[in-house]
């Protein structure tokens, strides 16, 4: 940027203030103090302190958040702001047009601007940063939630001095170095950028594992922190550590680089915060259920979520689509390449954790035998395209769960996992077993070893990197994948790894353990519906039985059969209605009227699985291989 200064002319303050952040290498142009010593009660205070020059500023809240691929801000959190300079409360308005903006104008001799920030947090609802993140007994703090900043700065250089007071006898845990002293923790100087993705996470109950290094950075440290509700919750099996040691030591192996200084991994466990992963550079957030860590198949589940958050620092933080980089978090970011940045992460994610021994390989196989049977009876595949739940997630993450087997979810997660499969089948083919995607990944997230960067990429980089391993027109295989309105590609790739998807009446273990998790009834693969645990009918799948008689998502389920509904009434009365070729009759109120439907499903109970094929390469089990020796 060029500012011509004449005579008379002033710079407006969010220049200056550029320049300023510009040339202050790596000292601190503004602080951040947060006191967090109430937020049990929800409550954060937090003091800012900005560098300006006298004129008009305007100050941005981050709205565009890496990770959350949407104008996902929490802005709604804001409960109080009080903004001073020389010690006189100065006024503010909003800009009519961009919520997020704020105006004021900066007083002659002020040099500095003082706000005083409250923030409420959410006690409910769904998303990322703008869901719970706090119990009674932890809290996750993402610092965009606390900040305001000058319009138009780059936010990989404004530097900040942050810290945070905790509740007494409280712990912490952060990506970012710090120093205690009490109860009040101070974070290294850190560009806003590097701040933002790097959260605090605090608590009373806590659990720090530090685990094994590995090639290609042996010196490089690795921690697991879990904060939990309750001592109990930080029970692990004696090799819990070092199940997460191979899977530092399987990502090694992959990639080839340690794109970061250090890594940690935060967990938290609270039945009281949103569950959900976000990736972070030097670590990721993570949050599951209080007794996430309790059993075999619960662990499964963590080890997928702390694997997938740990394949986007390579994939997302380091190499990072053109369109979602947003160097002031205003700008609106483009989805259409989420295939790879969540696509490939959500491939990585899983496998990588089933080489390391993380999950077993019968739960990966009855995982994407579920994947696999959701798209074969999906409505949605039949008038979407996969690119297209991509280019549309911002309004597709907070969608309502009725209507999402005809609208299509945010399953380009899932669906690119077969689209990335296909293309490893591929490679091995055409490469005579020589290659695989393992190779298109060291060439495309080679680099060195050391502190975080960007490397944007654009479409066709995907492309010519696949051809320096395999030459192919991979534009038109891959779009094969994302531009289809059926599922033949998606499931093609089965026959040529040597699977079939079979239905049968044995239920999916992959299945049974969300189910318990969540807490509901799924049965989209018999009479296509699925069920709250309070009876609520979520969501029916207009290609089967129960809403062809009339269900519909929002109606309640009170009886089946005439017996008050549960789970095992509901599965008593399919096997019954397979034997007796009679309607299963479904007693559902629907706002405040009752009415009763007559279901004519007859096929009794159906669950999705993986079939092995004789005669053919056993093309999955080749990629789930541990690449690391034990």
């Amino acid at each position: 940027m060029n500012t011509k200064m004449s005579g008379g002319t002033r710079t407006p303050a969010a220049v200056v203030l550029l320049l300023v952040l510009a040339a202050g290498a790596s000292a601190a142009n503004m602080s951040v103090r947060l006191d967090a010593r109430d937020v049990a009660s929800k409550r954060v205070h937090t003091q800012l302190t900005i560098p300006v020059k006298a004129g008009p500023l305007t100050l941005v809240y981050p709205k565009w958040l890496p990770g959350e691929h949407g104008p996902t801000g929490p802005i709604e959190s804001l409960i109080g702001l009080h903004i001073k300079a020389n010690g006189n409360e100065l006024a503010w308005t909003r800009d009519p047009f961009d919520m997020y903006s704020l105006r004021v104008t900066v007083p002659a001799g002020a040099r500095e601007l003082e706000i005083a920030l409250e923030s409420g947090l959410a006690t409910e609802g769904s998303g990322f940063t703008a869901a719970p993140t706090s119990s009674d007994q932890l809290a996750v703090l993402p610092w965009n939630e606390f900040l305001l900043f000058p319009k138009g700065i780059d936010a990989d250089k404004a530097m900040v001095d942050a810290s945070v007071m905790v509740p007494a006898g409280w712990k912490l845990a952060s990506p970012l170095d710090w120093k205690a002293a009490g109860d009040t923790f101070s974070f290294e100087t850190a560009s806003i950028a590097r701040l933002i993705d790097s959260p605090a996470q605090i608590g009373r109950y806590s659990k720090l594992f530090e685990l094994t290094g590995s090639a290609p950075r042996p010196d490089l440290k690795h921690s697991l922190s879990i904060m939990a509700d309750s001592a109990a919750a930080l029970e692990t099996p004696a090799d819990f550590a070092t199940g997460y040691s191979r899977l530092v030591a399987e990502n090694g192996a992959l990639f080839g680089s340690r794109m970061y200084r250090h890594y940690t991994w935060l967990l938290s466990l609270s039945d009281h915060v949103a569950h959900f992963g976000l990736e972070h550079h030097e670590g990721s957030d993570n949050r599951r259920e209080e007794a996430a860590l309790k059993d075999d198949a619960t662990r499964m589940g963590v080890a997928l979520l702390l694997g997938h958050e740990y394949v986007h620092t390579w994939n997302a933080k380091y190499r990072r689509p053109a369109g979602l980089l947003s160097p002031d978090y205003q700008k609106p970011m483009d989805g259409t390449l989420l295939w790879v940045y969540e696509g490939m992460t959500e491939f990585w994610g899983e496998v990588l954790p089933t080489r390391a021994g993380l999950v077993t390989k019968k739960y990966y196989f009855e995982m994407l035998a579920e994947y696999a049977g959701h798209f074969d009876n999906l409505p949605g595949v039949y008038w979407r395209p996969l690119v297209d739940t991509a280019t549309a997630a911002q309004i597709l993450y907070p969608a309502p769960d009725a209507w999402e087997s005809a609208r299509r979810s945010t399953d380009f997660y899932e669906a690119s996992v077969f689209l990335w499969h296909d293309v490893d089948a591929e490679i091995r083919e055409k490469s005579g077993g020589k290659a695989s995607l393992d190779d298109f990944v060291q060439r495309f997230y080679a680099g060195s070893s050391g502190a975080p960067q960007v490397k944007p990429y654009v479409e066709a980089d995907i492309y010519s990197t696949l051809n320096a391993v395999v030459p192919n027109d991979w534009r038109a295989f891959i779009h094969r994948h994302l531009d289809s309105r059926d599922n033949k590609a998606l499931l093609g790739m089965f026959d040529r790894s040597g699977y079939r998807l079979e239905y049968s009446a044995v239920k999916n273990d992959y299945i049974e353990a969300r189910q318990k998790r969540r807490k509901n009834v799924d049965r989209q693969w018999s009479i296509g519906l699925q069920i709250s645990k309070e009876g609520e009918i979520t969501d029916t799948n207009e290609a089967r039985a129960a809403a062809k008689a009339g269900v519909g998502p929002g109606m309640k389920l009170i009886a089946v059969n005439g017996k008050k509904y549960t789970d095992d009434v509901l599965d008593a009365a399919i096997v019954a209605a397979q034997k007796s070729r009679q309607p299963i009759e479904l007693l559902v109120e629907n706002a405040d009227f009752f009415k009763t439907f007559k279901v004519e499903y007859y096929d009794g109970p159906r669950f999705p699985h993986l079939v092995r094929v004789d005669g053919k390469p056993d093309g999955l089990s080749q990629v789930l291989a541990p690449r690391v020796k034990s």
